[in-house]
């Protein structure tokens, strides 16, 4: 009787000792499963950003006109001068998407129009030509901006703040860091990206309806915020490209601007969403992480203090009160923009200079 209780606890004992190990055997696996799928998606969607831009602006090419050596340059003014109205109906519609993207919560239109608004810096970013270089037709909707007595397309130019703060310091010892700020950027929001989607994807393993753990402990919204960087990165890169005939590069600060800010009203709106469908759990989780990085308190109060005042509460709660947001603080960074456009700051040929002319 005894020996028949010791062997039923032996084998109990195995069993308890043998669970666990399947248990994490189970978990290696689909962490290992999942990280391929995550890079993998990376990877892909990385090359369908730059490859399909490329691809397009190369069939458009063979249609409309870009500026360039062989082509005169009243055949361009003619062309723009003729594509001007589509370039105002195409901006209204981008901005009504965005718009409805956040009223009707599809953040699909949302996301749509915020890849709208990024779509002209690949024009810069594949090319060293002038105005629609690269992606031509493509980025008509910022012909009101570029087709100014003032190049208006500089109204985002407040963004290049932190590429000043890192850039200069190095510059004045004698070191130039420019292009390599732009691929550090580059680098750096792409190693975010796919860390937040290797996580989203093992919370999604595991039936985990608010994911809070690994990098979404330091950041609500990680993608997102490799995308920024990541974008911001393809910026810099843009505007250090040289024009032909000496030319002016009046920059991409804009396009990033709306983009970026549409990006980050894309996942206002998603905690409204996350906040109404797991409540306790969310709140907790939003309490503790940062929104997008971890910033000094003084900072997160200043940066939020325009919706403490025009909506008179910490965040926005509704789909209308999100959009009220986007347009709030692109009417603030243009303002704070002003200076850039109406000085034609900095000199020289633009950013692609700075800060060789910046302060001669």
């Amino acid at each position: 009787m005894s020996a028949g209780i010791s062997s039923c606890a032996r084998r109990r004992y195995i069993r308890r000792r043998e669970y666990p190990l399947n248990i994490l055997s189970r978990q290696h696996g689909t962490l290992v499963l999942v990280t391929v799928v995550a890079v993998v998606f990376t990877l892909a969607l990385t090359f369908a950003t730059l490859e399909l831009p490329l691809r397009l602006g190369s069939w458009l090419a063979s249609y409309f006109p870009d500026i360039n050596p062989a082509i005169e340059p009243d055949r361009v003014e003619e062309f723009i001068r003729q594509v001007r109205p589509l370039g105002y109906a195409c901006l209204v519609i981008i901005i009504v998407l965005i718009f409805a993207g956040f009223v009707t919560r599809k953040r699909n239109l949302s996301l749509l129009g915020s890849a709208a608004f990024f779509l002209p810096t690949f024009g810069y970013f594949f090319a060293s030509m002038f105005f629609l270089a690269g992606l031509g037709i493509v980025r008509v909707p910022f012909i009101p901006f570029w087709d100014s007595p003032v190049q208006l397309i500089k109204l985002g130019d407040i963004v290049y703040l932190p590429y000043m703060a890192m850039v200069y310091p190095f510059w004045l010892a004698g070191i130039d860091v420019r292009a390599a700020a732009g691929l550090v950027a580059v680098g750096l929001g792409l190693f975010i990206f796919i860390l937040g989607t290797i996580t989203w994807f093992y919370g999604k393993t595991q039936k985990l309806q608010t994911i809070k753990f690994w990098i979404y402990r330091y950041s609500r919204h990680p993608q997102y915020l490799g995308f920024i960087i990541w974008s911001y990165g393809v910026m810099l890169i843009a505007a250090q490209q040289p024009v032909v005939r000496g030319g002016e590069n009046p920059g991409a600060s804009l396009p990033w601007l709306l983009s970026s800010l549409a990006i980050i009203c894309v996942a206002l709106a998603e905690e409204i969403s996350m906040s109404k469908a797991d409540r306790e759990n969310y709140g907790k989780y939003r309490s503790g992480a940062p929104f997008l990085l971890q910033l000094p308190s003084w900072m997160t109060s200043a940066l939020t203090l325009p919706v403490r005042i025009f909506l008179g509460k910490l965040k926005p709660e509704t789909g209308r009160e999100v959009a009220a947001v986007f347009f709030i603080y692109a009417a603030i960074c243009m303002l704070l923009s002003l200076p850039f456009v109406l000085l034609n700051w900095p000199p020289g040929l633009g950013w692609s200079d700075w800060p060789a002319y910046g302060f001669n």
